[in-house]
């Protein structure tokens, strides 16, 4: 069987000492016949995180660790982009663990569906260290089918401007137009969304209703803990994706009105602002249809994710 296109695999890793382990292992147990290399990205981790990684791919062949001072991810996404070397782009979260046959699956897909520019399937959760290696070990399981996997092909853009569902983790993409969008933007501490709404912009997703990796149920310093980061970041990169893409209006409409409504609903239920507040003003602004005013309420709105407790940012450096 002739090989399969080259896979480089995209690890951010910031203080995931615990988890290295299990998501090493799951890039270990990668099945499929295609070159492959491994770039860890240590963002000034603290907890001897890069030294782990050193010690549980001692021995493996095309790793490169590279480490730099904390800058937040979507600059750390962005260095291992550059570093890539194969025409295929497997992200993977510090503390997410990949099914065996996770990348030649999703590999398989983009390869039917040549103009497609992403493809992505399911996660599900692990509780410990031991439940994530025990549903990657050989005979564990039986292996799915994926041959009776629902799977389409998705004008994916309308769906992001509406609902935020998809982690790094999910995703394998083609690396000439994640490379053509510029990667991540770097003015966003979280690197998904603004990612994925640039790419959404070069051609169709192809998704698949299949489980391909595992996260943990509760994680310590993970991003999405339930608060204000991830919600911060949508609408931050939503403001900047909408300032640089010219879009139809009534598709912009109801991206900035979601966005809008996200931020009112973060402040009336997580910081208990009074049922008439300005962001209740500014969510019915949204309704106005002005495109300069819209994009003024998206930035404003991001404060509301800030009124009790910080968001971090990107470091330039």
């Amino acid at each position: 069987m002739d090989p399969l296109p080259g896979v480089s695999f995209l690890i951010p890793v910031y203080n995931k000492r615990p988890y290295l382990p299990q998501v090493v292992e799951g890039l270990r147990r990668q099945t499929g016949n295609f070159e492959r290399e491994f770039i860890f990205i240590d963002d000034g981790s603290t907890d001897g995180s890069c030294r782990a990684l050193a010690e549980l791919t001692a021995g493996w062949p095309h790793v490169c660790i590279l480490a730099q001072p904390n800058r937040g991810p979507s600059i750390a996404t962005n260095r291992a982009i550059a570093a890539a070397r194969f025409p295929f782009i497997k992200l993977v979260d510090g503390d997410d663990v990949l099914l065996p046959d996770a990348t030649s699956f999703l590999l398989g897909l983009l390869l039917q569906h040549p103009a497609a520019v992403l493809a992505y399937g399911r996660m599900e959760r692990y509780g410990s260290a031991a439940d994530a290696l025990a549903r990657i070990e050989p005979g564990a399981a039986a292996a799915p089918d994926r041959r009776a996997v629902s799977v389409r092909v998705e004008d994916a853009l309308p769906i992001l401007l509406q609902r935020m569902e998809l982690s790094p983790t999910h995703c394998l993409a083609r690396t000439e137009p994640v490379r053509e969008v510029g990667g991540c933007d770097e003015r966003v501490f979280t690197q998904d969304y603004s990612l994925l709404l640039r790419l959404a912009t070069r051609g169709p997703f192809v998704a698949a209703d299949a489980v391909i990796a595992l996260a943990p149920v509760t994680a310590a310093g993970r991003i999405n803990d339930g608060g204000p980061q991830v919600l911060h970041d949508c609408n931050l990169a939503l403001l900047h994706f909408l300032a640089e893409h010219r879009l139809p209006r009534a598709l912009c409409g109801r991206a900035v009105r979601r966005a809008l409504t996200r931020a009112w609903l973060w402040a009336r239920r997580r910081e208990r602002a009074a049922a008439i507040s300005r962001w209740m003003v500014l969510r019915l602004a949204g309704w106005l249809p002005i495109g300069s005013l819209r994009l003024a309420l998206l930035r404003r709105s991001c404060a509301a994710f800030t009124l009790s407790r910080p968001v971090r940012r990107s470091s330039p450096g």
